[in-house]
């Protein structure tokens, strides 16, 4: 299941069996029930009303949502349902945009604000979940999280990073139209192996998996079904397990889009998976002033994945959106607060790790292990680690070598089971470099 995808409601855990009732899974105190309806509201007839007009909805729609109304206001909610479904945001929309709805809703809806704004203050000021319990990043992140490669070393320690399952063929138990803020988080849940958001071909000397498209990757359709996937240089090897002559080659990949590709058919934020598709034709050509061999690669999504009109594209929500912006700006406030602490300054001396696009570990400043430099002097390791002599030289092998990877990393930890409260090998380095942006 991808990162922050709908949770219990905060203030109650709701339980149905298989042979649930109706008016159970539809109690307006339900708050998962209650968040259904706001996407209603928000993506499906507010919509509609902006396109055609407050007479466009059908009368069976005006009903429900009076109905709806009615118990909104009779009920005895607690706030932490009302933020969690985001159904005053529903309601405020509502009662904002006076010229676009039916009358008698809208005075219905500011009998509700009222109600609400008496009880719990201004429904402006309540805001949304994002960290607390009930948000999409509750245990998953803090927004002091500002540097990616510490972050990753968390999730390794408490073995939530799925690194290696993303080398596997399927859609891995994805549903097209799962959505994640960037691709740190796509990375962490196991459908991509890389967290850059310069994207790309995930792929291994057995065939490719899934591609993430940005940029210019993606070539002008009429159809979302089917497109042209520009493959370069900068995408490796991956693009000749795309278009070899093997059965692997011919097995469907996953494709993601991401919101900085400059496509029709991209996602207003953050990163969407969008289906299985099949690799049906190729060709390849030199760009005339780079000399640069090209793949252009036409991909066909499968007939029997969901509908990308009525399923896909409609994603991310709004309430997504709203996830994704709120995530930036308290990202934004935490990174100025670090930069303008002048007690973390950190020394040029200090050594420094970072992760190139094709996922390769850059390590530079100072050896590893055991050195020693003019202000920091020798780097003291975890106990258990330093008294450990193959862990030191697996280490010491690892910072050597060129072509090290994350997974090369992620290896050595699995190995010697190191994990909280002890301290991972490269803890002590990557805590004290520069933080990086996510």
């Amino acid at each position: 299941m991808p990162t922050g995808t709908t949770q219990p409601g905060p203030s109650k855990t709701w339980t149905f069996e298989s042979d649930s009732t109706p008016s159970r899974a539809t109690s307006i105190t339900n708050p998962e029930y209650l968040r259904e309806q706001t996407r209603w509201i928000r993506d499906v007839l507010d919509q509609e009303v902006a396109r055609e007009g407050p007479d466009s909805i059908h009368a069976e729609d005006i009903l429900k949502l009076d109905e709806l109304i009615r118990q909104l206001r009779d009920a005895d909610l607690d706030v932490r349902d009302i933020k969690y479904s985001r159904i005053h945001l529903a309601m405020l929309e509502i009662c904002g945009r006076a010229t676009r709805w039916p009358r008698v809703v809208i005075e219905r809806c500011d009998g509700v604000a009222e109600v609400w704004e008496r009880k719990f203050g201004k429904l402006q000021d309540l805001g949304t979940f994002l960290y607390e319990e009930g948000g999409r990043l509750h245990g998953v992140c803090k927004p002091e999280d500002t540097s990616k490669d510490k972050l990753m070393i968390r999730w390794m320690k408490a073995k939530e990073i799925k690194a290696f399952a993303a080398h596997s063929w399927g859609d891995l138990g994805f549903k097209p139209g799962d959505w994640w803020i960037n691709p740190l988080f796509a990375h962490r849940d196991g459908i991509i192996d890389r967290s850059e958001n310069q994207g790309g071909i995930v792929a291994d000397a057995h065939g490719a998996y899934a591609v993430l498209m940005t940029g210019d990757e993606e070539v002008s359709s009429s159809t979302p079904n089917q497109f042209i996937y520009r493959a370069k240089h900068s995408h490796g090897s991956g693009r000749y397990r795309l278009t070899a002559a093997t059965r692997e080659s011919r097995k469907p990949v996953r494709i993601l889009r991401s919101h900085t590709l400059r496509s029709f058919w991209t996602p207003k934020a953050g990163v969407r998976y969008d289906g299985l598709h099949k690799v049906t034709a190729w060709s390849i050509r030199q760009d005339r002033k780079t000399k640069e061999h090209i793949y252009d690669i036409t991909f066909t999504r499968l007939s029997t994945e969901p509908s990308m009109e009525k399923v896909v594209l409609c994603r991310p929500w709004i309430e997504e959106v709203e996830d994704y912006k709120q995530y930036k700006h308290l990202r934004q406030l935490a990174r100025s607060v670090l930069h303008n602490a002048p007690e973390l300054e950190q020394s040029e001396d200090v050594p420094t790790v970072s992760t190139a696009i094709d996922g390769i570990i850059d390590v530079a400043g100072t050896d590893l292990v055991g050195d020693v430099s003019p202000k920091t002097g020798p780097m003291e390791l975890d106990g258990a680690v330093d008294d450990d002599k193959e862990i030191r030289t697996s280490l010491r092998t690892l910072t050597d070598s060129p072509g090290a990877s994350m997974a090369d990393l992620l290896e050595i930890i699995a190995q010697h089971e190191v994990s909280a409260p002890g301290t991972p090998p490269v803890a002590p380095l990557l805590m004290r470099r520069q933080p990086l942006a996510l």
